[in-house]
């Protein structure tokens, strides 16, 4: 019995993979350098994978691109950031074919009206509604940035105000947001963007409508997707907060004044959730936090948005099977609604496969860098951090990126390619196609497990 990839997953792998071998060539230019002098094509490879997946993890200081190099990046984040739409509009422009029902069913996840009239309509609200609050959170940022001093307060507020909201973590800084640390202005724009891009664009449609029925006297209610979204977001940023803020004490960190220590914990919480920004290092942080934030980083953003990771409300029904579902009862309730086996098993199998993914990464990352391991530069939790944070195209790094070997780069290359289009992947309809295997029923035989 032959199977075969579907052409759905086919054309997405391949429109990223051209996307990032486009963008490594630009990368690879000299003009995109201060110094005239382009790097190893592997770097040039590494950085515009995670522009293009939205990542941010780079083995290149951001202070060796010129203004050239930052927009090859700039325009990489933003054709990366939109994803699948991208994809699916680029299908739509060139080949003029009618839209699949799988590619239908990816619109639904961005915009959930209306997808069976105006496919095309909807891409371009959503595309209005990203541009829109782009340039919104830029024209905010030129203020904050100008009284910093900063010379190109211009050119940074666009590449910032793109960078958050793709949840990419790119800044035209060498040192991320450090110098912004103590400005509560600056990073609450930055993390009102970083939040809009990772809740998705379903929740505002659903409370538009809301919004919409409440003015005529209507009573409109809020879908159950878009309620476990604001619930899952909430208690995560809230949790991040405490935790962090917690495990600042007997700590260096516990000195700062106290509302730079809220400050600190607050972006820390939303950063995390696969935008990749920083205002301290991240070796900073205890174990014991750096383990919490790796459940933060693994969960990362909602369904039908720009952030990474297995989403929001993948875990939240996974976590949810756990605690209250059984072999003999295969669906769960929340809020008065029955959740289907099929989504369960959807959320499952997408967590299941991640942990999967993040497994082989890590022990291969680590048999690679076994010398710098061997010889304290590194630690353990410092593989595993990587590893998370290319899988969940969240770009947060212990500081090991720099220190990468040639296939070092090459797995999280690979694993950040797999965090970007692999867990879209997983969401699409059965990822083999074979002419007789529908009707094909093997026979049962029991085994004992637990």
């Amino acid at each position: 019995m032959k199977r075969k990839l579907s052409s759905e997953k086919t054309r997405l792998f391949l429109y990223f993979f051209f996307i990032a071998f486009l963008g490594s060539i630009l990368l690879s230019l000299p003009q995109a350098y201060k110094n005239g002098i382009s790097v190893n094509y592997i770097d040039a490879l590494f950085t515009s994978v995670s522009a293009i997946c939205v990542t941010g993890l780079s083995t290149l200081s951001m202070d060796v691109f010129s203004r050239t190099g930052l927009i090859f990046i700039l325009i990489l984040i933003e054709a990366g950031g939109l994803g699948i739409l991208t994809y699916i509009s680029f299908l739509m422009t060139v080949s003029s074919k009618k839209i699949s029902v799988v590619n239908g069913n990816l619109i639904k996840d961005f915009y959930i009206d209306d997808i069976d009239f105006n496919p095309k309509s909807i891409l371009k609200k959503v595309v209005l509604f990203t541009l829109l609050i782009q340039v919104i959170g830029f024209i905010l940022l030129i203020p904050g940035l100008y009284k910093t001093g900063d010379q190109h307060f211009i050119f940074n507020s666009i590449f910032l105000s793109i960078s958050a909201f793709c949840n990419a973590g790119f800044s035209p800084s060498p040192d991320s947001l450090s110098g912004f640390s103590d400005n509560w202005y600056v990073l609450s724009i930055i993390m009102c963007l970083i939040i809009l891009g990772g809740i998705g664009f379903v929740v505002f449609t659903n409370i538009a409508q809301k919004i919409k029925f409440a003015r005529k006297g209507q009573n409109f209610y809020l879908s159950l997707h878009v309620k476990i979204v604001l619930v899952s977001t909430a208690v995560l940023i809230v949790s991040g907060f405490v935790f962090t803020f917690i495990s600042f004490y007997k700590t260096s960190l516990w000195d700062l004044p106290l509302s730079k220590r809220i400050l600190t914990a607050l972006f820390e919480s939303v950063t995390l959730r696969t935008a990749g920004f920083e205002t301290i290092s991240q070796s900073s942080f205890t174990s014991s936090a750096s383990l919490f934030h790796l459940v933060l980083m693994f969960i990362g953003g909602s369904p039908g948005s720009i952030a990474g990771g297995v989403k929001t409300t993948t875990a939240f029904i996974t976590l949810l099977y756990l605690l209250d579902g059984n072999e003999q009862r295969t669906t769960v309730s929340f809020g008065n609604r029955r959740i289907p086996s099929a989504i369960i098993n959807k959320s499952i199998t997408i967590v299941s496969r991640s942990v999967l993914i993040l497994l082989i990464s890590t022990i291969s990352l680590s048999y690679v860098e076994n010398q710098l391991i061997s010889n304290g530069t590194i630690s353990l939790i410092d593989i595993i951090y990587e590893s998370v944070s290319a899988l969940a195209t969240v770009g947060l790094s212990r500081g090991l990126t720099p220190q990468l070997s040639y296939l070092g780069k090459l797995i999280l290359i690979i694993t950040m390619y797999i965090g970007r289009t692999g867990i879209y992947a997983m969401s699409i309809k059965s990822g083999f196609t074979g002419p007789d295997n529908e009707d094909l029923i093997y026979p049962e035989e029991s085994l004992l497990i637990g």
